[in-house]
């Protein structure tokens, strides 16, 4: 076989070979610094602080990964980096005492680097089911706790710490670590995994939605973060040729959230400019003695007043220069194929929350390329019924059937992944990300590209991200949103933020989708469009549509059948001149008193709902 994807061995080994070409070309380099400055007396003191920024970039942007790119909240990485640091230290001090060619130096730093992994892992599986202020308080006690036990554990050293430790670490060992974090943190942002941690930290619901698996992105996040700040401490460690539980308190983790937030939450070059100046700053205030730490301080709260979102934001330094990427043309997209059996069989489902039931037996079926309405008065239970199908929800009665499975026990982006993609009724775009990203992100689930393959620029990942983009392309042409391409989700309209997200449901290739209130908030004429779309989106998709709706005009135009809903249970359905005319209906929508007054009109068919 000549290779994946036509290719041939040759020219795959060359491809990998060019998209490490940067990392590669900078340790020739990084030695011949290492050799002609780094050794002279003259420059010792300043690569010391070289290497102090080499070291605080590496945990500075793998925190990024956890706070800054997947949105979550942890101040506990010095215990991270104390476990990667411990566990090379103790392996060197027992290792051979002569490593020319740095061999076991690697296995120090790889042990180092999977300690902390797995310490990663056993935090971040449970915890990350948290938010906010508790997962904080989570990682903040694990730090604590990794410190206490090594200042007790004689293995460690106890309180006095471990030295000598090898100094194998220098300027060349470092920067390349510092180098490759950069890398790695950059192209697993820019692959579809990077669009799933920026999902989850824009709004998990939504990326649920998406068919992203919000919980187990967060693990990864957290392990491959934890695993840096291993690296991290193991180098630190064969750099200073000491180490001491005094060194992973709480205040060091401080200093690396400090570097993120200042840098700019998801921005990896702000995290790296951060980094160095919150490392060297102290040094050069040194000189000031007691008024050090006072003008350290004065200088982070300006910094903050005057730059609220950090440095650079969630924006990258290449951003900021005039160049924009180059945009394709859209085509049309290709029809998807139509399926014989029932998308959606739900029976008497029922749903209760304490002593409330909001939705009673609820029964419905949508076959392949149908038009369903689903109506009622508010608080009728339309959108808790939506929350059942895509399993925000479970059932506390009843089967609920997508594509002839069982979803029960099956999480949103399982649901998703069966075909099941839906809108909301208030909007829950990714604000911050941008609408070709928005739609990407649709595309998740659909990809195969592993995070490896995301990080090495393998053929899969690249044919993969070009696929993305042309798909993507090709939902906001026909969308009409292709020139609102790079502009942010938030600063679209509101109609066309209402587009973006019926274009990014689309993105994950649905057989049935849900939309829930499209037309609120839109003017007549958008709503003429709008129903010219939802006909279209069925016409040249193949999907099944349930609508959820209260203009009573777009719903009879498009819906092929309508149920009604009120106070959660079903009340009438049928075709559309028939609901139009039904007397229930119109007492839900009207009351009972007017109902009655008008039964004459009703039965003749004058009113409607």
């Amino acid at each position: 076989m000549a290779g994946l994807f036509g290719g041939s061995a040759l020219a795959q080994a060359r491809r990998a070979l060019l998209s490490w070409l940067p990392f590669v070309a900078a340790i020739p380099l990084l030695w011949l610094v290492e050799q002609f400055l780094a050794s002279q007396p003259d420059w010792e003191y300043a690569f010391q602080n070289i290497n102090h920024i080499g070291i605080a970039i590496i945990l500075a942007v793998s925190l990024n990964l956890v706070n800054g790119l997947t949105g979550q909240f942890s101040i506990g990485h010095a215990g991270f980096m104390a476990v990667g640091g411990y566990v090379s230290a103790v392996l060197l001090l027992r290792g051979p005492s002569e490593d020319p060619y740095r061999l076991f130096f690697i296995l120090c730093i790889a042990a180092g680097a999977g300690a902390a992994a797995l310490a990663g892992w056993l935090v971040g599986k449970p915890s990350l089911r948290l938010r906010g202020d508790y997962l904080a308080i989570v990682t903040l006690g694990f730090g604590e706790i990794i410190r206490v036990v090594i200042e007790n554990t004689r293995l460690f050293g106890g309180a006095i710490g471990l030295s000598p430790i090898p100094r194998y670490a220098d300027f060349t060992w470092i920067w390349t670590a510092a180098i490759a974090t950069i890398l790695i943190s950059k192209r697993l942002r820019d692959s579809t995994h990077g669009r799933a941690f920026l999902s989850v930290r824009e709004d998990e619901v939504a990326a649920e939605a998406m068919g992203v698996d919000t919980t187990g992105y967060k693990v990864r996040a957290f392990v491959i973060s934890a695993a840096m700040a291993g690296i991290a401490g193991a180098l630190s460690g064969a750099f200073e040729g000491n180490l001491s539980p005094q060194s992973f308190t709480f205040v060091r983790s401080f200093e690396v959230v400090a570097m993120v937030v200042l840098g700019g939450m998801g921005s990896i070059t702000g995290s790296t400019i951060a980094a160095a100046v919150l490392t060297l700053l102290p040094e050069y205030l040194r000189a000031l003695a007691n008024l050090r730490m006072v003008i350290y301080s004065v200088a982070l709260v300006l910094l903050m007043l005057l730059r609220p979102r950090g440095l650079l934001g969630t924006r990258e330094v290449w951003d900021l220069f005039p160049w924009r990427r180059e945009k394709k043309r859209a085509v049309a997209a290709a029809k998807a194929p139509e399926l014989s059996e029932a998308l959606i069989d739900v029976r008497r489902a029922t749903i209760r929350f304490g002593g409330l039931t909001a939705v009673c037996e609820f029964s419905l079926t949508v076959k392949p390329r149908e038009l369903v309405a689903l109506i009622g008065p508010n608080g009728a239970g339309k959108t808790t019924v939506f929350n059942l199908l895509t399993g925000v929800y479970p059932p506390t009665e009843g089967t609920i059937l997508v594509r002839g499975r069982d979803t029960r026990g099956l999480a949103p982006h399982d649901i998703a992944h069966l075909g099941l993609a839906r809108t909301f009724q208030n909007i829950r775009l990714f604000r911050e990300l941008t609408a070709f990203d928005n739609v990407r992100l649709g595309c998740h689930h659909l990809t195969r590209e592993s995070m490896a393959a995301s990080v090495r620029k393998g053929e899969l990942a690249e044919v993969e991200e070009s696929w993305i983009t042309q798909r993507s392309e090709e939902l906001l042409a026909v969308m009409g949103l292709f020139h609102r391409r790079d502009d942010l989700a938030k600063n679209l309209p509101y109609g066309e933020q209402r587009r973006l997200e019926i274009a990014r449901a689309l993105a994950t290739d649905p057989k049935a989708l849900l939309l829930d209130e499209p037309a609120a908030g839109t003017n007549q004429k958008e709503k003429a469009e709008l129903m010219q779309l939802i006909r279209g989106i069925r016409d040249r998709f193949g999907v099944a549509v349930v609508l959820i709706e209260h203009d009573m005009k777009l719903v009879m135009g498009v819906s092929e059948r309508i149920l009604v809903l009120d106070h959660g249970v079903t009340i009438a359905q049928g075709l559309p001149r028939e609901i139009q005319t039904n007397p229930k209906v119109i007492e839900a929508y009207l009351g009972e008193k007017y109902a009655r007054a008008h039964a004459g009109q009703i039965a003749a068919g004058r009113v409607q709902p």
